[in-house]
């Protein structure tokens, strides 16, 4: 597989070296550290990936980066910062999440691209396994509805029956047997135009409750009952894998499943997502005719 690579740098002959090296295994180009350069080349040219080569510009580069994070444009494209070890360990302890993969000068071209190779097939493997996960949600998902509707089918024949006999109190609890009772939905996203989107789009089938932090989770399951959890991972004070676990240790509500929905792209963000083995990933942005087939078939 041909690697999208966008590249960036002061010293423009290390550039063309680069891109130069690179050509047999990157489709590679190079932009400027002017955030409307780089979004712009991440609109048009889409990267799998974008080469920071740092020098003293810390500040700057940072601000570039957060910039594009921010925007758009952006892809959910691993970032990479090679930089003097100095400047590395500065990134690395005071902005854990700006960059995916922080790789320490000297470093030769072979390493760096075998570095950028390695990572980028990680990832790829990472969501090949996810997609399998997901085409085998999809297939029992659909068994399960194949079910569903035929024993909803004999239900509502049976309360038919029932009340016509006069038995209104026994057909419905058949009724709710048969699943006409919505169901309670918690959704937990501290983007708030995310909870009114889904709170929008849900709420003629489902009773959704919408919380902006993981905080108050523990203390909304103590008093209410829910079918389903939907969870996003990026959120301030707890991330979603932290609140995961809380309710998971939680004997009252260990039963509950949860749907991660989110946005991160980062390698050690996926793994610790699939390590928490939760009942469905969904990722941003948001595809509601999947989200809702999730839906029914984690609350069936």
């Amino acid at each position: 597989m041909e690697y999208k690579i966008l590249v960036t740098c002061k010293n423009t002959s290390l550039v063309a070296d680069f891109i130069r090296n690179s050509d047999t295994i990157f489709n590679a180009i190079s932009t400027s550290d002017y955030l409307p350069d780089v979004v712009g080349h991440f609109k048009f040219f889409k990267p799998d990936a974008f080469i920071c080569f740092l020098g003293d510009d810390i500040e700057r580069t940072i601000s570039m980066l957060n910039g594009l994070k921010r925007g758009n444009a952006y892809n959910g494209a691993a970032i990479f910062i090679v930089a003097e070890p100095d400047i590395a360990d500065i990134i690395e302890e005071n902005n854990r999440f700006i960059a995916n993969v922080i790789v320490r000068r000297p470093v030769t071209q072979d390493n760096l691209t075998l570095k950028i190779t390695r990572y980028l097939e990680e990832i790829e493997e990472a969501k090949k396994k996810l997609q399998e996960i997901e085409e085998a949600r999809k297939a029992k998902r659909e068994e399960n509805e194949k079910i569903a509707a035929k024993s909803k089918e004999e239900i509502a024949a049976k309360a038919k029956e029932m009340v016509a006999e006069g038995k209104e109190e026994a057909a419905l609890s058949a009724k709710k047997a048969a699943g006409d009772e919505k169901k309670h939905i918690l959704v937990v996203d501290d983007d708030r135009n995310v909870l009114k989107m889904l709170k929008s789009a849900l709420s003629d089938k489902y009773d959704v409750t919408t919380v902006a932090n993981g905080i108050v989770v523990g203390k909304f399951l103590e008093s209410k009952s829910v079918d389903l959890i939907i969870l996003d991972y990026e959120m301030p004070i707890e991330t979603g894998a932290d609140v995961f676990r809380k309710i998971k240790n939680n004997p009252k509500t260990s039963h509950i499943p949860v749907c991660f929905l989110t946005g991160v792209s980062e390698r050690e963000k996926i793994l610790e997502i699939m390590s928490l083995k939760p009942h469905g990933y969904l990722l941003k942005p948001i595809e509601i005719d999947l989200l809702m087939s999730t839906i029914r078939d984690l609350t069936s």
